[in-house]
């Protein structure tokens, strides 16, 4: 399947060198969203940059699934803040 918008979990698999079992894992928490079945299973590429970063706190850091979801909900609560800070200081400007 040729479609520049997927990566097959095999691919993937092999060029990080993880383990099918791991892509499991990301899916039992959430992490990434898996398309396909079985054999056939893919991820998204705009899901690329989530992995990649998933990879190197497990990989790298040695921290587990569990850390890894604190860390998640952190960053996105840290991104949640800088949009609303964002939106405000623009607000702000136009009240100026």
């Amino acid at each position: 399947m040729d479609n520049p918008k997927i990566v097959s979990i095999k691919n993937i698999c092999s060029i990080y060198e993880i383990p099918i079992s791991f892509i499991d894992e990301l899916v039992e928490y959430e992490f990434v969203e898996i398309k396909g079945e079985n054999k056939k299973r893919y991820i998204k590429t705009k899901d690329l940059n989530k992995f990649e970063k998933i990879i190197r706190l497990h990989f790298d850091l040695n921290i587990n699934m569990e850390g890894i979801d604190v860390i998640n909900n952190l960053l996105n609560k840290i991104d949640k803040l800088e949009k609303e800070n964002l939106k405000l200081k623009n607000m702000l400007s136009f009240f100026d």
